[in-house]
């Protein structure tokens, strides 16, 4: 059973971990893809008295002992690969099960180094604790109230006037089998009818910002200690909307720098989290004033090196895993 050099755990359909594994040299890669486990592959989980637990994946007639590679890449999680054929009444049942294997899994690899760690992933991907580091770090975030109080959102709006609602975990409204089909909620700014139908707060906690109107963003792809850096510009035709993803594709893009000082509170803060990777973004207003917003575990970049021919984002990473493993 040959040893590893390299696991990566995503999914199938993830263009980015395709992009990176066609940039290595001649290295043993075992690639566990979520959405194809438990269906289309296995996972073997060994516990004996001599308290070293073995890790094991099998994918067709191939196995690899996982236990400890030498580079361990968690891009992200996806739907567990569930079989077409199991009855509907035994599919939580089965994906709370295969979901409890992958997090084992990832909790006892013990890798030579991690590119994103689980847990410290998990961590990083919880906005309010991502926002309480940041600011303790000293990096400028704008003023922030999430909760689901109708007092305390109504008095926070009116004492920072014009104000900006976003999502807290994901912009993602409504899924594709919905009546309303497969719709987002982009960084809106709050108008008179927000406002008179503000109770809709006791539904789910709403994150609230005063608006900062940008000059130009910054998205910050960090790679070990090395900040790729791409300037962000966008004229959005839709009022009140200030989000550059749902324009992504008329945006203006170039080479960007990074301060010393913000790129070294960058890299402490992924430091805290374990992070090798993370896709940041900043926004900065017209007085120049540079505001951190959030850190991505599982960001996306390859749009970023469509829209910037000289970005190379993919063979930064793949460089990173080549001088780990040889």
């Amino acid at each position: 059973m040959p040893m590893v050099d390299l696991l990566v755990v995503g999914t199938s359909v993830d263009p980015h971990i395709s992009s990176v594994l066609s940039r290595l040299g001649d290295i043993t890669v075992c690639r566990l893809d979520v959405d194809r486990f438990p269906r289309d592959q296995s996972v073997t989980l060994e516990f004996s008295r001599t308290g070293v637990p073995k890790v094991l994946v099998h994918d067709g007639e191939v196995s690899w002992d996982v236990t400890q590679p030498k580079v361990a890449w968690f891009r992200r999680l996806g739907k567990p690969g569930v079989s077409k054929k199991l009855h509907a009444d035994y599919k939580d049942f089965v994906i709370g099960e295969t979901e409890q294997t992958i997090e084992g899994l990832l909790s006892i690899v013990n890798p030579h180094y991690w590119l994103n760690n689980f847990w410290g992933a998990r961590q990083a991907g919880n906005k309010p604790l991502q926002y309480a580091t940041a600011t303790q770090l000293g990096l400028a975030l704008p003023d922030t109230i999430i909760t689901n109080g109708l007092a305390n959102a109504r008095h926070w709006i009116d004492d920072h006037g014009e104000v900006i609602a976003k999502s807290i975990s994901r912009p993602l409204l409504t899924a594709e089998g919905s009546s309303h089909g497969k719709t987002f909620v982009y960084t809106h700014r709050l108008d008179s009818s927000d406002r008179k139908s503000l109770a809709q707060v006791r539904q789910a906690p709403c994150q609230f910002q005063p608006l900062v109107v940008p000059s130009h963003e910054l998205r910050v792809t960090t790679i070990g200690k090395r900040h790729f850096t791409v300037e962000i510009r966008t004229e959005d035709d839709e009022p009140g909307r200030f989000d550059w993803r749902a324009t992504a594709t008329n945006c203006e893009y170039k080479l960007g720098e990074l301060d010393p000082q913000t790129g070294a509170l960058l890299s402490r803060l992924l430091d805290k989290f374990g992070l090798q990777f993370a896709a940041s973004d900043f926004i900065i207003d017209g007085n120049g004033d540079k505001y951190f917003l959030e850190s991505n575990p599982h960001g996306a970049w390859m749009w970023l090196e469509a829209f910037v021919p000289d970005l190379d984002i993919s063979g930064a990473i793949a460089s990173w895993i080549m001088s780990r493993t040889c």
